[in-house]
């Protein structure tokens, strides 16, 4: 039985951890937008919110599912620069300063979340277990 959780939780954490990759990506499409093209930066801000619940989905599953500890090491970094993140984001209008520092921590949680799901593909055990 506990085996069946764990691999349920594996697998919540390689999907969550895809879905951020997804979601990151696109926020900075968004962001482009909303920068050179004049669009709204709220659909960027809801994605923003919702990539961070997915982080900490991510960081939960392989927190309890017991994954290698570089993988839960890996998913509570991009956790906690997701939380930074957003705190920056809703700063970030009011102060360029902290605006200055979404950019660049954008670009680390794209790159420490694709390093988070090539991880999580390796350590997904296949065939039975992952069913």
């Amino acid at each position: 039985m506990f085996d069946q959780h764990r691999a349920a939780l594996v697998r919540i954490h390689l999907v969550a951890s895809g879905v951020l990759v997804a979601l990151v990506l696109l926020q900075a499409v968004l962001a482009g937008q909303g920068l050179f093209n004049g669009s709204s930066f709220d659909l960027h801000g809801y994605l923003g919110n919702g990539s961070f619940v997915v982080g900490t989905l991510a960081a939960a599953a392989a927190m309890v599912g017991r994954l290698p500890r570089p993988l839960m090491t890996m998913s509570l970094a991009v956790a906690v620069g997701l939380f930074c993140q957003t705190g920056l984001g809703y700063v970030g209008r009011e102060s360029t300063a902290a605006a200055s520092w979404h950019v660049p921590l954008g670009v680390a949680i794209f790159g420490l979340s694709a390093v988070q799901v090539t991880l999580a593909g390796i350590a997904t055990p296949r065939g039975r277990a992952a069913a």
